[in-house]
């Protein structure tokens, strides 16, 4: 292309970049860091403009530099949505006031932390007997999604059931299974349902990575239906020659509900039918739905 051709072609595709953008010369020229008078050269095509330059123009542009100096004027860079650039980021930012800049940060952290962890799935914290399983497993099957138990991950990693596991490791070798198993999902395409073990609540590495990646939902349950659904599973283990044993359980969930009350959302399934449970994690878990 002869280079007369090329600089009105880069004339054209700056001035209608600009335009799109809703720019001005002047706040183009300050973004790309170059003068004001010798953008309006640059749109007139008559700069012998650098390399370097077109580029930081290109840039500011929110478009690529092949683009701007290829492309037919009119055309979109491919892929490059015409507002949503780069160099329209930065001038929606610069337009506005530092406490609109404080409120918009803080916006969008919120919502970049829920969509990235929309992304991963929905965790559920609480003891044993709350639902995690029973509705862990509904949530999964009723909208397409994989149902992870992580306490089973680590008895089939163990090779040896979880209480075995933690009378002949103790809880160091308990707590680095877990945190490999949490690592590891992390890792996983798709989107997950999962269930965590109630003693996750005393392992901060794990809790602290999956706070950050998933949708969390605590389900809470009174310490006497705590006790009656573990019970109702067939387990009476909890009860068997412990006449204190509810007195335990609720000092135990004292400790823990500082930990578990970290989740995003909270479900109290004390006296809830298992449908209105699920309809009610539905509406909580909504964000991360809607993305499957």
């Amino acid at each position: 292309m002869p280079h007369d051709d090329i600089a009105r072609n880069i004339a054209a595709k700056v001035r209608d970049g600009r335009a799109r953008l809703k720019m001005t010369r002047k706040q183009l020229a300050a973004l790309a860091g170059v003068s004001e008078r010798y953008l309006a050269e640059v749109e007139a095509g008559e700069a012998n403009a650098s390399v370097a330059i077109i580029a930081k123009v290109a840039e500011a542009l929110g478009q690529s530099f092949i683009s701007l100096v290829t492309a037919g004027p009119g055309e979109e860079a491919a892929g490059m949505p015409a507002l949503q650039g780069s160099g329209g980021l930065m001038i929606l930012v610069e337009s506005m006031s530092a406490t609109e800049r404080e409120a918009a940060f803080a916006m969008l952290q919120r919502w970049l932390g829920e969509h990235r962890r929309s992304r991963r799935g929905v965790a559920l914290l609480g003891l044993r007997g709350a639902g995690k399983s029973t509705l862990g497993r509904l949530l999964a099957e009723r909208h397409g999604l994989t149902f992870v138990s992580v306490t089973r991950e680590i008895e089939a990693r163990a090779g040896m059931g979880l209480n075995d596991f933690f009378n002949l490791g103790g809880p160091d070798a308990y707590r680095a299974l877990e945190n490999e198993v949490v690592g590891e999902l992390l890792e996983r395409d798709g989107r997950l349902v999962l269930e965590t073990a109630g003693g996750i609540a005393g392992n901060s590495q794990a809790l602290d990575l999956i706070l950050a990646s998933f949708r969390t939902v605590w389900l809470k349950a009174s310490p006497e239906e705590h006790l009656a659904r573990v019970a109702l599973q067939g387990d009476t283990r909890p009860m068997r020659g412990n006449p204190k044993a509810l007195e335990h359980l609720r000092s135990l969930l004292a400790s823990r509900e500082p930990e578990y009350a970290r989740a995003e959302c909270t479900l109290d399934t004390s006296g809830q039918s298992v449908e209105a449970c699920l309809a009610e994690l539905e509406r909580l878990a909504a964000p991360t739905l809607r993305e499957a």
